[in-house]
């Protein structure tokens, strides 16, 4: 029986960086502490996130 080895990689916890997605926005909602959108990623995925300035959106 094959046993896949786990290795702990200390060294990227902390680092920071960026995901980029595609998304379409399927709903929108806005309350009093901001909008929250529900999207749907190009793989399929859908969830609700807040609509923030790390979203850019397109025509």
């Amino acid at each position: 029986m094959n046993e896949t080895i786990h290795k702990k990689r200390a060294d990227l916890i902390g680092k920071t960086g960026e995901i980029t997605k595609d998304i379409e926005i399927i709903d929108a909602d806005e309350r009093e502490h901001g909008i929250s959108v529900r999207v749907r990623e190009s793989s399929g995925e859908v969830y609700w996130t807040t609509l923030d300035a790390d979203i850019n959106l397109f025509d």
